[in-house]
Parts: C-alpha cells; sequence; structure tokens
C-alpha cells in the first residue's frame, strides 16, 4: 500500500536537479515563443483582475469586505488562485505532454507533475510582486504576518502536485479527464470564495462550501494579508485541506507506481 508512496517521494527526492533544469527549460521556452516575453506573466493576471473588478466592485457597486476595500479584497484571493488554477489544468497534461520523451529513454515520470508546479511558482513570485506594490498604493503594507504567506505557499504547491500526480495518470487512461477538468475549473473558480462573500450563502451551503480544500488557501492568503488571525483560526479547513492533499497524494502515487511501466502501452 506504501510501496507506491516511497516510490514517488524517492524519485522526486533523488530527482531535485532535474525537476528544478526541466521547470527552467519550460518556463525559458515560453518566454522564447513570444516578442513580449516575461511580460505576459504580468499582463494576463492583470488584465483578467481588472475584468473582475470591473464587474463586482463597479457594476455591482462592492465597495468593502470586511472592512478591506474591494479591489484589495479580490486580489488577497485571485493571488493564489492564478497559481493553483494553471498547476491544475497543466498539471493534469504532464504525464502525456512529455509522451516522447517517455517512450524513448529511462525517465522518472513521478517527477513531471512536479516540474509544471515549479514553473508556476515562479509566475506566482513575479504577480506577487504586483499585488505587494497595489496593496501599498491601497494602504496595506507588509507585516509580520505576511510570514504565514510562507506556509500556504508550501501548502499551495504539495496540494497541487497531489492532484497533479492523480490527473496526469488518469488522463493518460482517459483522454476526456482533462476535457472534464478545464470544464469544472471554470465552476471551481465561482464555488470558491473569491469574487463573493461567502457569509452570503445559508450556514449550511457555507460548511459545504468550506470542505473545498482551495478555500482554505484562499482564506489564509487573505488573512495574511489583512485580517491576520493567525494559521490556527482556521483548524476545521486545516483539517479538510490535509485530509484532501495526503489522500490525493496517496491515490496518485498508488496508480502512478502500477502503471508507470504501461505508458507506452496506453498512447
Amino acid at each position: 500500500m506504501f510501496k507506491g508512496v516511497s516510490y514517488v517521494v524517492r524519485e522526486n527526492v533523488n530527482n531535485l536537479y532535474r525537476i528544478y533544469s526541466i521547470a527552467k527549460y519550460e518556463l525559458l521556452a515560453d518566454m522564447r515563443d513570444s516578442k513580449l516575453g516575461i511580460f505576459w506573466n504580468f499582463a494576463n493576471p492583470v488584465i483578467q483582475v481588472a475584468t473582475y473588478w470591473f464587474v463586482f466592485g463597479f457594476v455591482f457597486k462592492r465597495n468593502e469586505i470586511d472592512g478591506v476595500d474591494f479591489l484589495s479584497w479580490l486580489l488577497g484571493g485571485m493571488v493564489i488562485w492564478f497559481f493553483i488554477s494553471p498547476c491544475i489544468t497543466n498539471g493534469c497534461n504532464a504525464v502525456y505532454q512529455k509522451i516522447n520523451i517517455i517512450t524513448k529513454m529511462k525517465f522518472p515520470v513521478s517527477i513531471l507533475p512536479a516540474t509544471v508546479v515549479l514553473k508556476e511558482a515562479f509566475n506566482h513570485l513575479c504577480l506577487m510582486i504586483i499585488v505587494v506594490v497595489l496593496f501599498a498604493i491601497n494602504g496595506h503594507f507588509p507585516s509580520l504576518h505576511w510570514f504565514g504567506l510562507i506556509y500556504y505557499f508550501i501548502c499551495s504547491i504539495l496540494f497541487s502536485i497531489a492532484l497533479s500526480l492523480t490527473t496526469s495518470v488518469l488522463n493518460m487512461l482517459a483522454r476526456d479527464t482533462r476535457k472534464l477538468i478545464l470544464a469544472c475549473m471554470r465552476l471551481l473558480m465561482y464555488l470558491t470564495p473569491i469574487l463573493w462573500d461567502i457569509k452570503l450563502l445559508p450556514h449550511t451551503l457555507q460548511v459545504i462550501m468550506k470542505l473545498n480544500p482551495i478555500y482554505y488557501l484562499v482564506c489564509g492568503y487573505k488573512d495574511c494579508f489583512f485580517f491576520h488571525e493567525g494559521i490556527l483560526f482556521y483548524w476545521k479547513q486545516m483539517l479538510v485541506f490535509w485530509v484532501w492533499t495526503i489522500g490525493l497524494f496517496w491515490i496518485g502515487s498508488v496508480i502512478m507506481y502500477k502503471f508507470r511501466t504501461k505508458f507506452m502501452d496506453l498512447i
């Protein structure tokens, strides 16, 4: 039962430099394909945030939520969503995208989801620079509470790897997996209280919504930025999050270990 977990952990630890090298290559390749390069790492999130702010902040006139101006409140949740979303959608395709390499040489397949997450981590750090500047303009200056972001960032990395590990193998077994995930991601953003306040829902629905592991990450980022309640304040959501993360990593490791030599047959 734990053989798969041990296999995946060992393979990733032994190939840390390879994970870094592949992520770096993919990042530079994306920049070479565009004349504006790294500019799009900043431009795409800014355009999307501006769109959501116009619709929810300007049209629906949401000025403040819990004493925080709406634009800052929106950015506090969107910044982690812009990291999680591509990790999930691209992580699902991590193995299939490298099928030419896998079939031609002996390759540690289980490291591929981690390479996708590491690449997106760089884009996330770039976006954080913009967020810090905008927060400073709006009067939200860095404090000691912001060190909690390190914990939530690590949580988001581990969750993304765990989920991508599972979905990348499922995508090899059934190509419809990625299409299903892409469709669900459009819905998931609205089911995660990023654009609206969860307090608008009845209590029962709030409890159901809090079972979403991404909700924990969004609340954590917003808490570090604005509310400063501390990591243990969300202990119930923390338990739910780690159950999801550990469960997905275990499932992903087991099926990755089981099919590690059969990917060529699944093409």
